[in-house]
């Protein structure tokens, strides 16, 4: 048996051992299950990725939150936005 040191954030560190400890499991346990998946799989077992925002949906994100802090618009309850929307 081999040993492996890795390093963690603090934060982290505490954070995944209580997920371990919740679940009944070590968190060498867990990394032991992890790395068999790996030899088992011949990849990471999961998708590694950024969700990010594109460009038009952060634009329209930051627009919202300017009309958000507009005191000049006028909001709708959602009956009054119905009824407008009915409208159209």
């Amino acid at each position: 048996m081999a040993n492996l040191t890795i390093t963690l954030d603090d934060q982290d560190k505490k954070d995944i051992a209580t997920f371990c400890e919740q679940i009944g499991m070590t968190v060498s346990g867990l990394y032991n299950v992890f790395t068999k998946q790996v030899i088992r799989e011949g990849r990471i077992p999961f998708e590694i990725g950024v969700d990010r925002p594109n460009r038009k949906t952060i634009k329209a994100m930051k627009e919202g939150d300017r009309i958000a802090d507009d005191p000049n618009v006028k909001g709708y309850s959602y009956n009054q936005f119905v009824a407008e929307m009915k409208k159209w």
